[in-house]
């Protein structure tokens, strides 16, 4: 039996025993899995909730407060006879009620409001970016372990392979037909194909471990079948859509419209602050025993800082340098998103013209390793051509493997670069 073959029997008997066990886990199942106890991402979904609650706090610099406030006491007091009161015991206690609604504020909350909805949107945009990237991490890990699972299944079959054909030689040997370097050769193929194997569960272990880190879930059972996500026609295309929807480049220019806001912010405070409050109180033995007072007041409040030893000039400064740094970092990012999705592009290319080579080479491969097998048998070839045949086999079968899997996690990773989920 040929190394393909034996694949293709584990394979038809893992896909008879799968409907008798438990369901197999899809690509986009374990992908929701990983988006609901991955770590990482948690901590990027908090950033964002920090964001929407600065942005609910910035708003509330619109409205009304109202305001209580009160205070009481118990003790003695001795004027001594001034008004005519000399010592007596008093119960002060006041309270008030304060509303004030802020009329002008030089523009400081509206640049307060804009700053923080910035903010949340570079927070979401963030969050998307690290979803998509979880999404291509998630499929690494997923492919990987499939990728792993072929490959110590081709070892196993190596090795049955490489079992028989030590075997053989050892038979052919003592009956005179191959000297002592053949047998001896196949001895060695033997042990190198027990190397791998031992190579391979090893390889498996660590892409399960990999699996569960990523995911948080053991791959017991994954579904073969993997669709990978579209990807543009063309460069030009994936470039076009990176520059209006990349994760990197939205958070990049949303912290570039916060920075323009914190200058007007900033420049605020060099401006009066006017507000309208209205007060309710109420005192009883403040002063004197027997002291009361009630009263209503309605006005306006005004602030204006005049001279502050340049506080407010040195925040303006540092607002101008804030606005040009995040300048700089949309620059910086609309380079990067460039370069790295040219580079997953090229990757997606590539790996999709690999596979259809490996697919090429394995069928080849298979081919003459089934014709030297014949001619090994006849006497027409040394043992050594399928010793070579094997490995050279198994080396398409691997690298078919591979590629496949490559195909899927570089189209994942060009879609992370394009646009969040």
């Amino acid at each position: 039996m040929s190394t393909v073959r034996a694949v293709l029997v584990l394979t038809l008997l893992a896909s008879v025993a799968a409907p008798w066990g438990a369901s197999a886990m899809t690509l986009p199942e374990a992908i929701a899995l990983a988006r609901r106890s991955n770590a990482d991402l948690a901590q990027t979904r908090a950033r964002s909730d920090v964001a929407s609650a600065r942005l609910a706090q910035a708003r509330a610099g619109r409205l009304p407060s109202l305001i209580l406030s009160g205070e009481g006491a118990s003790g003695t007091t001795d004027l001594g006879g001034f008004f005519g009161f000399g010592q007596s015991d008093v119960s002060p206690r006041a309270a008030s009620l304060q509303l004030r609604l802020p009329l002008f504020t030089g523009g400081g909350v509206s640049a307060a409001i804009a700053r923080a909805g910035e903010g949340e949107a570079a927070a979401r945009a963030e969050l998307g970016g690290a979803t998509s990237m979880l999404s291509a991490q998630v499929a690494a890990a997923y492919v990987g372990v499939l990728s792993a699972q072929d490959l110590l299944a081709l070892s196993r079959a190596q090795v049955v392979q490489m079992d028989t054909i030590t075997a053989q030689a050892k038979l052919r040997f003592k009956g005179g037909e191959i000297p002592r370097t053949e047998l001896d050769q196949a001895v060695a193929r033997q042990a190198e194909s027990r190397a791998a194997l031992a190579r391979a569960e090893g390889q498996l272990a660590r892409s399960r471990a990999h699996f569960v880190s990523v995911v948080g879930a053991e791959p017991d059972s994954l579904e073969a079948a993997i669709a990978p996500p579209a990807t543009p026609a063309s460069l030009d295309e994936a470039i076009a859509m990176a520059s209006r929807s990349s994760p990197i480049l939205l958070t990049a220019e949303a912290a570039e419209r916060a920075a323009q806001a914190g200058v007007r912010y900033a420049r605020a405070e060099r401006l009066p602050s006017l507000a309208l409050t209205a007060t309710a109180s109420t005192a009883r033995d403040q002063f004197f025993p027997g002291y009361r007072a009630d009263g209503v007041t309605v006005g306006v409040q005004g602030r204006w800082t005049l001279f502050s030893g340049g506080a407010v000039s040195g925040r303006v400064d540092e607002a101008n340098a804030e606005l040009r740094r995040a300048q700089a970092g949309v620059d910086a990012a609309r380079a990067q998103v460039r370069e790295a999705v040219i580079g997953a592009w090229g990757d997606v290319v590539t790996a999709r013209a690999v596979m259809l080579a490996a697919t090429d080479q394995a069928s080849a491969a298979t081919s003459a390793l089934d014709s030297v097998r014949n001619e090994v048998r006849v006497g027409q070839k040394p043992v050594l051509d399928l010793l070579d045949a094997e490995r050279e086999a198994l080396a398409a079968q691997s690298a078919l493997v591979a590629t496949r899997g490559e195909v899927t996690v570089s189209a994942y990773r060009l879609e992370a670069l394009l646009h969040g989920q």
